[in-house]
């Protein structure tokens, strides 16, 4: 059980101890990992737990936790929408352009009813999970 391994290491030793970990995962072994740092628990784990409260409220590996990821977007528009939009958390509007964050896996619907208000311009960043392999 490992708790926030890499916390002061610097770039060659963390380096060494992401070897270590895939030594041991090709050996069979199981590496419990605890890490707020989502570019580590990508590198090192093949399944996440999620818990809160001291319960595990999700257990799936990094591609089926996507839907729990939000995608930060920005645009400007001819028109602002004057209600919420679905899958749409944090909306905040200056002048025409709007800032919010949309559910990932609803990416799709949410950019097919923003161009309903005329998009002029618009900056997606997606969330820091990638797909696995």
């Amino acid at each position: 059980m490992l708790d926030e391994p890499t916390s002061g290491l610097d770039p060659l030793m963390e380096a060494v101890f992401r070897d270590i970990i895939a030594e041991e995962r090709r050996a069979g072994r199981t590496v419990l990992l605890s890490s707020h740092i989502l570019a580590e628990v990508e590198a090192l784990c093949d399944r996440v737990s999620i818990i809160r409260d001291g319960r595990i409220v999700e257990a799936e590996t990094l591609a089926q936790l996507r839907h729990l990821t939000r995608t930060s977007v920005t645009a400007v528009l001819d028109r602002v929408p004057d209600g919420g939009l679905p899958h749409v958390h944090d909306f905040s509007v200056d002048g025409k352009r709007v800032r919010f964050h949309a559910d990932t896996g609803h990416i799709g619907e949410v950019m097919a009813r923003l161009t309903e208000y005329g998009v002029r311009d618009i900056t997606a960043q997606p969330p820091p999970w990638k797909s696995c392999s």
